[in-house]
């Protein structure tokens, strides 16, 4: 698992430049639907930003977190493999942590996407 997680953050690591742009874009949108706008208009925008500030910054922690593992520790090497066999434990810890948040993320996003269509919904 470790070895696809590794190579999906490799394969997406050019889109790095992209997701800090559109997480600055994301943040820029949250900030000025907080201070320009009245509430029900804000939310409109501030709703949509957050989601979109929310996964660029989740793309941009899987890549840099991810792209470099350690190898598996080989036969022999005694500290140097107690070492590298610690530290993929420590990353295997990080991917069920980053799997549990990305869990959270989309549970997150579907409640703000929730009230934002409840809130764009014709009173009738």
């Amino acid at each position: 698992m470790l070895d696809l997680m590794q190579q999906i953050a490799v394969r997406f690591a050019p889109a790095r430049a992209f997701f800090i742009g559109l997480s600055v874009v994301g943040a820029l949108a949250a900030g000025i639907s907080l201070v320009a706008f009245e509430a029900a208009e804000g939310d409109l925008v501030l709703f949509p930003a957050l989601v979109v500030l929310l996964w660029a910054v989740l793309g941009v922690v899987f890549i840099d977190l991810f792209a470099r593992i350690p190898r598996a520790p080989e036969a022999g090497g005694g500290w140097r493999r107690w070492m590298r066999g610690m530290l993929r434990r420590l990353y295997w810890l990080l991917a069920m942590g980053f799997l549990i948040l990305g869990l959270i993320a989309v549970d997150v996003s579907f409640s703000i996407a929730r009230e934002w269509l409840n809130d764009r919904a014709p009173i009738g």
